[in-house]
């Protein structure tokens, strides 16, 4: 069962890497990092000051504005700011005067003082400022404000640096940084905003306070970094997850993301860490062999952990992408649950509620060898009369009771259920020295009567087995079913394969193959014994006898093949080549106006259920033929389990207008119950009494009886055996009806067998003594 898990979570990883390269999970993460956002976070250090202006900006002058932060930049010097970053338009106003001494002013104080600008108008960067004069173009450093905003205006990440003119230019959050220890490379590596931190945490101080030299004001800049904000008023607004009202500018983000970094944090463990780390992890519970328990506490810490990095990755200032992985549990999850379902619906009978054939064939499978397997069919004696005094819900009570008293000793094995009457079980070979009896002691506990509801329930079941080492696992179930269908519960109730498998005339696997290939490829012909009237002398139609001439062995008995065909469960395939075959000879000779009456052997046992009734059906409806023509006689009666069913599938058949014949009758193979129970149209009398008749009397005397009860149920006689003159003339003076035998004719193709009608069309095939 390890390999469809480990199929499963290879297949799901292998999605979950083609899914993270199309970016289709980005809005499942954007979503999760929303969420995130809403931890609690740390405050921010206060080694970076924000100088904002909460006055009506977009009311003020240029001169004003300009005049305004010449005395705050003069201020922030004198207070002993760390670093000052500009990150608001330079305009030229009307006053030269004052544009000049604020360029200066920045000039002078260039060694740690920048202008922030957005550059690059290809993303989505603050684009709405207007950008700075000439004037100022080379006045300090230059870095970049530029940022990816996505489409619901949050940035999620900031770049080091961004092109410009060919000319890589430091991103303003970096620049914030200055020289503090961070732990990471931020000139060289992106960073993830921790929006756990507000906007309105950062340190604020106002513009106006500043430039007029508030003490608490210059108190607030000393040693710090310093970002004054876009004072202009026309910068877009961003927004910062974590819930309303968490709004701010690029000066915001580019601070948080400062601070960020001066925590040693900021960083994102995409798809290329998650998908390895948890797949990894995945295919290890997939292929460990675990108990279900132990399974399902493993998949419970595995999922944890998803939990956990939702939780811990952020609470450390970082990011990471569970879309990934979330989608790589749901897909595993998704196969996982399929699985379970056809295990739960398709592999188990919803009458019994047992594991049914398929998953009996799905594990042999999955075994590889068979050669330490032994498998056991059992058989429900008489399932039908049973469940015919039972309600759905207790016949499957009843099948589970015998099923449990099989597992007696076995508590882990599964005993599987085919629908019908057949239960089938596993065994190791090593694990039985004597399987013989403990296969008859567990018959002898299952037999006992069970109680369903307050009625107690027979209970009578035959056993097969296969123990062979070669076949497919089809062959080999089959092997053993034909095995249970050989068992008797009166003298041999445990039927194993090996019992004839050692002689090769009885089960031959070679022979075997080489019968599934004739059969799939058509080669069985079919011979036509004729039968003639004792009365009359002529001719009144033919048996129709299944041949097969293998190319290495040549001619193989019937009575081998046959025996091959059912234990192979290939009966059913057998039956209809040959009825096909036969009522093709009826028609051909119906059309030349020659005795057409041909008879078919159909073995006993193919009449449990309407599936005979079906092949008769569609032999009729393939060929046309007329079903006055055909006879059909039942081979080995005694194998007849249930009369009563066997009688309406006969009666079934009887409608469409076939005829029915007893065959052997008088051996143990056709017995008197069944002449009894069934709707019988004619009687076959073996050939062991018959070719007696004229040397013994008891067998002339067992013959006269059984043409009287054939007169007495108003029946056909068909002698059998009739291979002398003698033997000829004593059964037709007894008052047989019909007589077949080598005295007679052989069997012989359907072209012979034409030719000799016609030439004995209208003349005694026996000359009258």
């Amino acid at each position: 069962m390890a390999k469809p898990r480990v199929r499963h979570s290879a297949i799901a990883i292998a999605l979950s890497v083609l899914v993270a390269l199309t970016v289709s999970l980005l809005p499942l993460d954007l979503a999760i990092w929303a969420a995130q956002a809403k931890f609690p976070g740390e405050k921010p250090s206060g080694s970076i000051v924000l100088v904002t202006d909460k006055s009506n900006a977009a009311s003020k002058s240029i001169v004003t504005t300009n005049r305004l932060l010449l005395r705050a930049i003069t201020n922030l010097e004198r207070a002993g700011a760390d670093r000052i970053v500009i990150d608001t338009p330079l305009r030229a106003s009307n006053d030269a005067g004052i544009d000049r001494r604020l360029r200066d002013t920045i000039a002078a104080a260039r060694e740690r003082t920048y202008i922030a600008a957005p550059f690059n108008s290809e993303i989505s960067s603050i684009s709405l400022r207007q950008p700075n004069a000439e004037l100022f173009a080379d006045a300090a450093a230059m870095v970049s404000s530029d940022m990816d905003i996505d489409f619901l205006d949050y940035v999620w990440s900031l770049a080091p640096s961004y092109a410009v003119n060919g000319e890589n230019r430091p991103a303003a959050w970096t620049v914030l940084v200055g020289g503090q220890s961070t732990g990471r490379d931020i000139a060289n590596e992106a960073i993830h905003p921790d929006y756990r931190m507000q906007p309105r945490d950062l340190p604020e101080v106002q513009i106006a306070d500043l430039a007029a030299g508030k003490a608490s004001a210059l108190a607030q800049v000393g040693g710090k970094s310093v970002l004054i904000a876009n004072l202009g008023g026309d910068d877009r607004v961003i927004r910062t997850p974590g819930g309303a009202g968490r709004e701010g500018t690029s000066a915001h983000v580019s601070a948080i993301a400062a601070e960020t970094a001066l925590r040693s944090a900021g960083f994102y463990y995409a798809a290329l860490y998650t998908i390895p780390v948890f797949g990894i992890g995945l295919l290890f519970l997939a292929a460990v062999p675990l108990g279900r328990r132990w399974r399902r506490i493993g998949y419970a810490v595995w999922a944890s952990q998803i939990v956990v990095a939702f939780v811990a990755v952020p609470m450390m200032g970082d990011r990471v992408s569970l879309a990934d992985p979330v989608f790589l549990a749901s897909v595993y999850g998704c196969f996982r649950a399929i699985a379970n379902y056809r295990r739960r619906h398709l592999y188990v009978d919803t009458q019994s509620r047992l594991p049914n054939f398929t998953a009996f064939r799905r594990y042999l499978e999955a075994q590889g060898s068979l050669n330490d397997h032994i498998l056991v069919i059992v058989k429900i004696a008489r399932l039908d009369a049973i469940f015919a005094t039972l309600g759905s819900h207790e016949q499957g009570e009843y099948l589970r009771q015998v099923a449990s008293r099989l597992t007696l000793g076995e508590s882990s094995a599964n005993v599987y259920h085919d629908g019908g009457k057949y239960l089938g079980m596993v065994f190791r070979r090593a694990d039985y020295i004597d399987l013989r009896g403990h296969l008859e002691g567990l018959r002898a506990i299952a037999s006992q009567a069970v109680l369903v509801g307050d009625t107690p329930i027979d209970v009578a079941i035959t056993i097969g087995v296969d123990q062979s080492n070669e076949g497919d696992v089809s062959n080999r179930i089959s092997s053993a079913i034909a095995a249970a269908d050989q068992a008797r519960e009166a003298y041999r109730p445990v039927f194993i394969i090996s019992d004839f498998q050692a002689d090769s005339e009885e089960w031959d696997h070679s022979l075997q193959s080489r019968l599934e290939n004739a059969l799939s490829e058509n080669r069985i012909s079919v011979k036509l014994q004729p039968k003639v009237d004792m009365q009359s002398g002529l001719f009144v139609g033919a048996e129709a006898l299944a041949r097969w001439t293998d190319q290495q062995r040549g001619e193989i008995p019937p009575v081998r093949f046959i025996i091959q065909c059912e234990r192979a469960g290939r009966l059913d395939d057998l039956t209809k080549r040959v009825m096909e075959k036969s009522m093709q000879a009826s028609i051909e000779l119906a059309r030349e106006k020659l005795p057409c009456k041909v008879s078919v052997n159909v073995s006993a046992i193919q009449f449990v259920d309407s599936r005979v009734v079906d092949l008769v059906e569609l032999a009729l409806g393939a060929t046309q033929a007329d079903p006055r023509n055909i006879m059909i006689e039942i081979t080995e009666t005694a194998r007849v389990e249930n009369l009563t069913r066997a009688r309406e599938v006969m009666e079934e058949i009887k409608r469409l207008g076939i005829e029915f014949s007893i065959d052997d009758f008088g051996v143990g193979s056709g017995n008197l119950d069944a002449l009894y129970a069934l709707p019988f149209d004619e009687m076959k009398i073996d050939r062991m009494f018959s070719n007696e008749v004229t040397r013994c009397p008891k067998a002339r005397s067992v013959v006269a009886a059984m043409l009287d009860l054939c007169r007495a149920f108003g029946m056909r006689s068909v002698v059998e055996g009739i291979d002398e003159l003698d033997t000829f003339e004593a059964v037709r003076d007894m008052g047989g009806d019909l007589a077949q035998g080598f005295c007679i004719a052989r069997p012989q193709t359907l072209t012979l067998l034409k030719e000799t009608l016609r030439l004995q069309a209208h003349q005694s095939i026996v000359r009258q003594s």
